[in-house]
């Protein structure tokens, strides 16, 4: 199941006392709730399609990987658009930004995007 924190961990009144404490009217602390609440939903389901335990890295790495995953994750985190949903992903999760594998999947991303843009020239 994918790892989110409990409610007897630390880290999860953290994160939502953080909102709360915050200067954000209540409506963008709803819509932050609910976008986590939404993220934790979208990782648990993930995990047991892809039957492995995930963490927050290995489910922003088969996001990016899997086109199916990205549509129903924009849409369960109800985000515009799923660029949004990795946006509020990243925002949330700082430490996604400097780990090993997004920084691999973003090299092999800009490799293909290379790629089809010099066989779209030729």
């Amino acid at each position: 199941m994918f790892n989110a924190p409990s409610v007897n961990n630390q880290m999860a009144p953290t994160i939502f006392s953080d909102i709360k404490n915050s200067k954000a009217s209540p409506v963008d602390q709803m819509i932050s709730k609910e976008f986590i609440d939404g993220m934790f939903k979208a990782g648990s389901l993930i995990s047991v399609i892809e039957n492995k335990k995930l963490n927050t890295a290995a489910l922003f790495a088969l996001l990016l990987e899997n086109k199916s995953y990205q549509e129903f994750f924009a849409e369960i985190t109800s985000s515009d658009n799923f660029r949004d949903a990795l946006l509020s992903m990243l925002f949330l999760n700082p430490s996604l930004v400097k780990s090993k594998v997004t920084k691999t999947l973003t090299r092999k991303n800009n490799a293909k995007s290379i790629n089809r843009a010099r066989k779209k020239s030729l």
